[in-house]
């Protein structure tokens, strides 16, 4: 007996029997083979040693538009978020007027000096700050070179006297 929502298995016999369908290319399934287990302390290595068939080649090319946008986009809700939770503190711990210049100046206060952390912090890691932080270095190297050069002057000057 069979119920609408749970399906029979049909044998090939009635396949060909009750709907007239007959196969040709019937291949029956494999006997299932015991595999023998591995050894427990086998070596297996399992390096592909295949390159990829696809390959990709990323290169970036940005300006210092793109990097101030990405600045502004990434540090302004930081910002704004930030100094609004320290107003809110000030509004409500410590009784400062909402709509007031002390507000506005804590609001303001708190906004520019994240801002400017996250600047410096920025611009130390950009291409711009890495390119700074490099001419900064070959002029340190340049100055102790030329200090190093007048104390040797000096000290030659010294014994000849």
């Amino acid at each position: 007996m069979q119920t609408q929502d749970r399906p029979h298995t049909i044998t090939l016999d009635e396949q060909e029997s009750k709907y007239g369908i007959k196969r040709a290319n019937f291949v029956p399934v494999i006997p299932r083979r015991d595999v023998p287990a591995a050894p427990i302390n086998a070596t297996v290595s399992h390096a592909i040693d295949a390159t990829p068939s696809a390959t990709q080649h990323v290169e970036m090319r940005t300006n210092a538009i793109d990097r101030a946008l990405g600045f502004m986009i990434a540090t302004l809700p930081l910002c704004v978020a930030f100094g609004g939770v320290v107003l809110g503190v000030c509004v409500l711990g410590f009784g400062v007027p909402i709509l007031s210049l002390p507000a506005l100046v804590i609001l303001f206060t708190v906004f520019a000096t994240t801002w400017t952390v996250a600047y410096l912090y920025t611009l130390q890691i950009s291409a711009e700050g890495v390119s700074m932080y490099e001419a900064q270095s070959k002029w340190d190297v340049i100055r102790e070179e030329q200090r190093l050069r007048w104390q040797a002057w000096l000290l030659e000057r010294r014994g000849d006297d």
